[in-house]
């Protein structure tokens, strides 16, 4: 008989647990990187780029031809680990004739490992710039890496291409709708990376692992 009592406040305790991890609020993390960068410029001298200005954190340049990219780029002292962020969120100003921007986060490849620039795998997304618009939130499960790397690297697609777990930096660069004889100017305020924190989740199985071992020693005892 209090065995079964015994099961019975057992199992309420864990349903009790499992509401209380569903009604209680998820705890965001935000990530600020803005200081820990180092500029360069970004320039495809084959695609007609002309003028480029880089005065961190932002870039000014003018495109000769349509396609072309100019931009900055900016690397971390250490890579970084992403895997548990959702969002980049991007503060900025840009000029009313700058249409479309290419995010790219440089990732170093697990199978290459290498930290040259020309081997990391780039996981890119084309953002739609808006006039007297600020703040851009890009999911990171919006972000892909272009067939062209992996031909270029003579390697195979093997869906894992969403791999954050080593990010040595970002470029951020024209996109391919952009006018050309145009200024393009771009001023960067802020890059923060948003993520929820996994901590509810590990008090839960924490929670929960106890609550099975106490049923499982009663069971042994009886």
């Amino acid at each position: 008989m209090k065995k079964r009592y015994l099961r019975a406040i057992l199992f309420f305790l864990g349903i009790v647990g499992i509401i209380a991890y569903i009604l209680f609020p998820s705890e965001k993390k935000m990530q600020c990187i803005e200081k820990k960068l180092n500029f360069y410029p970004y320039v495809d001298s084959t695609s007609g780029v002309e003028n480029v200005e880089v005065a961190p954190p932002g870039f000014k340049c003018l495109l000769s031809k349509e396609g072309g990219h100019c931009g900055m780029g900016f690397s971390f002292n250490e890579t970084e680990n992403w895997n548990l962020m959702d969002f980049i969120i991007i503060d900025m100003q840009s000029s009313d004739d700058f249409k479309e921007l290419i995010v790219q986060i440089l990732t170093i490849d697990p199978h290459t490992r290498k930290t040259d620039r020309s081997t990391m795998k780039p996981i890119i997304k084309e953002v739609k710039l808006e006039q007297n618009k600020k703040r851009y939130s890009l999911p990171m499960e919006d972000f892909y890496t272009p067939d062209y790397w992996f031909e270029q690297q003579k390697t195979r697609d093997t869906h894992n291409s969403k791999r954050f777990s080593a990010v040595a930096g970002i470029e951020m660069y024209s996109g391919w709708k952009n006018k050309t004889d145009k200024p393009l100017e771009l001023k960067i305020e802020g890059i923060c990376l948003e993520g929820v924190s996994n901590t509810r989740f590990v008090i839960l199985v924490i929670y929960i692992g106890i609550l099975i071992a106490t049923a499982i020693s009663v069971r042994i005892k009886t």
